[in-house]
């Protein structure tokens, strides 16, 4: 009989979903910031051992949707990124369109972990992000069904 693996061996508590979201900001540092590649590629292989156990754990499905949907979250991390180094060379007023901007993508970004949480079969509510408004938003009408 295999042993059910338990959160004791986790490395870290989040959900799939943010374990997903923390891997690829990681990604980003760990080429951004080749001084501290090191130490990145550590967290970084700390982070898939918990993906891998929770994998294991509850039997998710690797399909289509879900891979399309961790790329989604991949990109959207780097655009928030790209987007905040632009904040720390603007105008006030530019600084606040380009906040709201990196809210809205927030927004759609928290969609994609709720996705995630749904393909794996999460239904617990307190684990669903609340923080999905993106009023106004043009040019991201994402549909990953």
């Amino acid at each position: 009989m295999k042993k059910i693996k338990t959160n004791i061996e986790r490395k870290y508590l989040p959900t799939f979903a943010d374990l997903i979201d923390i891997l690829t900001i990681n990604q980003i540092k760990e080429i951004k910031f080749s001084d501290k590649k090191v130490a990145y590629t550590k967290e970084i292989k700390k982070i898939c051992h918990d993906i891998d156990l929770i994998i294991d754990e509850k039997k998710v499905k690797i399909n289509s949707k879900l891979i399309r949907i961790i790329i989604l979250i991949a990109q959207l991390n780097l655009y928030i990124w790209e987007n905040k180094d632009k904040m720390q060379k603007e105008t006030p007023e530019n600084y606040s369109k380009l906040l709201k901007h990196a809210h809205q993508l927030n927004g759609i970004r928290n969609s994609m972990k709720n996705k995630i949480s749904e393909e794996i079969g999460d239904k617990d509510p307190g684990k669903k992000r609340t923080n999905v408004e993106t009023d106004d938003l043009k040019g991201w009408d994402i549909h990953v069904d």
